[in-house]
């Protein structure tokens, strides 16, 4: 195999590669006498057709079959002597294939930038001491009392914060309202509602003259002074739930106090999670800004095509031209922090196995509520999309093996509150 090579830009190269004659003469005899072994051909037995018959009557067909083989081998090759890692499919020239004559065959391909000075060990971040507090613990108490108390009926007097059903008539414009829910002192509806509804019980009737604020949510009335008149139907006030040992085994703890320390240790687990991607964030930041690279433009315009769908999609009335610096300077910065992840994970040897992959499609596949099957054929269908996938596995292997390495120093204490995620109850 001969060889050139031509550099168009730093991301890309032309090369012209030529095969000797017979090479693929000798592919091609290998191939016509395998099909001679099982071709009838009229007037001979299996496998002692000549050479030349077979030639006439497979050798267009066998020619292809040869090329479909050979143009992937040595554009393998060559790309592997000259020690270069592709970042797209090779584009190829126009080629003219003659039988007896060497084979020329041009292409070009994107290849991933080196970075000959690329520092990523001992990096350092800030980090933190994590603490949680008493006050903490009993917000998310509250969250999950909260969220198991209900509305029930009553037919006592009703009060503030009770929920009201009502059929009313406004008399103005003389409009029907069936089933009306109202909460009794909420800000979105008048006062003079409330303070009409305190009081009575299911059953009565009520009239009401209330003006109603200019942002009103029901535009037709907005600004209006309007007089209700109609029965209160029903009433339902709020049970609260207590935080005691019953409440904890509803959620699937022996008592109040393992449920406590549930919610501790989900709340440091939340602030933990806080931190080390806070850290890893620090980690990318500083790799980015401390290596200049030359990115290949195909990369480039494949991350701006898959922004641009995502932005259509979130928003399909758009204007991405518009956007179009905002996502060029996002797909830039999200194709060079993979590029250079990509190279510290060859350079590491990360590799992604079975194992783990399987466990990352059973962790995804649940978090999207279907099977592992349905989350392969949905977001897996082939080849590609898994090679992705899986590069996006190594990538977060990556970073982590960065925090690994990483110098961390204690920030200034500061209090800062950060969002913490309620424990699960136990299946």
């Amino acid at each position: 195999m001969q060889k050139t090579v031509e550099d168009i830009n730093p991301t890309k190269k032309r090369f012209t590669v030529e095969i000797p004659a017979d090479l693929i003469e000798s592919r091609i005899t290998e191939k016509l006498r395998q099909y001679g072994r099982t071709a009838r051909i009229p007037g001979f037995r299996p496998g002692k057709a000549p050479l030349s018959i077979l030639n006439r009557k497979f050798g267009k067909e066998v020619e292809t079959e040869v090329l479909e083989r050979v143009i992937p081998e040595y554009y393998f090759k060559a790309i592997q002597e000259e020690k270069v890692t592709p970042v797209s499919p090779p584009v190829f020239e126009d080629y003219d294939f003659k039988r007896n004559t060497p084979f020329r065959m041009t292409f070009t391909v994107e290849i991933r930038p080196e970075i000959p000075d690329l520092e990523y060990e001992g990096l350092t971040v800030t980090d933190e001491e994590i603490e949680v507090t008493e006050e903490e613990v009993e917000n998310t108490l509250e969250r999950l009392k909260a969220e198991k108390s209900t509305y029930e009926k009553t037919d006592d007097p009703i009060r503030q914060d009770d929920l009201v059903v009502v059929d009313y008539r406004i008399v103005e414009e003389d409009q029907e309202v069936k089933d009306q829910f109202i909460k009794i002192g909420t800000d979105i509806i008048p006062q003079e509602i409330s303070d009409e509804l305190t009081g009575k019980k299911a059953g009565e009737a009520f009239k009401v003259t209330a003006t109603f604020p200019e942002d009103y949510m029901n535009e037709k009335l907005q600004g209006k002074t309007l007089t209700l008149e109609g029965t209160i139907k029903e009433t339902k006030r709020l049970s609260e739930a207590e935080i005691n040992d019953e409440f904890a085994r509803d959620l699937g703890f022996e008592d109040v106090e393992k449920l406590r320390e549930q919610v501790r240790e989900s709340i440091l687990k939340a602030k933990e999670e806080i931190l080390e991607n806070r850290q890893k964030g620090e980690i990318l930041s500083k790799l980015l800004e401390s290596h200049e690279i030359d990115l290949p433009e195909g990369l480039v315009n494949n991350e701006i095509s898959m922004i641009e769908n995502e932005e259509k999609r979130k928003n399909p009335d758009i204007n991405i031209e518009e956007k179009a610096d905002e996502i060029r300077e996002r797909a830039m910065k999200s194709v060079k922090t993979n590029l250079i992840l990509d190279i510290i994970a060859e350079k590491e040897n990360v590799q992604v196995s079975d194992e783990e992959l399987r466990t990352k499609i059973l962790e995804l596949s649940q978090k999207f509520y279907m099977s592992p099957d349905d989350f392969i054929k949905m977001y897996l269908p082939d080849e590609n999309a898994l090679y992705g996938f899986k590069e996006n596995l190594i990538r977060e292997k990556t970073i982590d093996l960065l925090l690994e390495k990483a110098k961390k120093v204690k920030a200034e204490k500061e209090e800062t509150k950060e969002s913490v995620t309620d424990p699960k109850g136990e299946e």
